[in-house]
């Protein structure tokens, strides 16, 4: 089975910004202990899981407007709480707090008393349609900026418009 190697514009198309955002973020949170393997020259390649950390990592920062710095302090917890395998679940949160810092993955019924809880089920969705794990949603045109054509069919050719 061939594995699936991803780039930083990967990354920026997924979460719709530009490389150098995409590659500031992942060097202010992950800081530690970088996403992602060195490749020929200065090109690093990432996994679906480095993928679905940043998605989360990105979601957080924006959504919630925490800033990279504060981030930082939980990103080893959000590699950690995403890695181990378990049940798929669109239903499934993420929990986290900075004081202490950590990460926790929370089944559907799971109560929570307090931190910033994130759904993880639309960011699976995003990550898995941008994989061709699953299909299309209604949302996948900002996913893959594609315009819609009309061929029409003429002598010598089609036209596109």
């Amino acid at each position: 089975m061939r594995r699936i190697q991803l780039k930083i514009s990967d990354f920026a198309r997924v979460a719709d910004i530009t490389r150098f955002q995409a590659d500031g973020l992942l060097e202010e949170v992950f800081s530690s202990r970088p996403l992602g393997r060195k490749g020929s020259g200065s090109h690093r390649t990432f996994t679906p899981h480095e993928l679905l950390v940043f998605v989360v990592a990105h979601e957080i920062e924006q959504k919630y407007g925490v800033k990279r710095s504060v981030l930082a302090v939980v990103g080893e917890h959000l590699r950690q709480a995403l890695n181990r395998p378990r049940p798929a679940s669109r239903e499934a949160r993420l929990a986290i707090t900075f004081a202490p810092p950590s990460a926790t993955y929370l089944e559907p019924e799971v109560p929570i008393e307090e931190g910033i809880v994130v759904r993880l089920g639309p960011l699976f969705e995003k990550a898995d349609e941008y994989l061709g794990v699953s299909g299309p949603s209604r949302d996948s045109n900002r996913i893959l900026p594609l315009r819609p054509v009309i061929a029409a069919g003429r002598r010598g050719g089609s036209r596109i418009r």
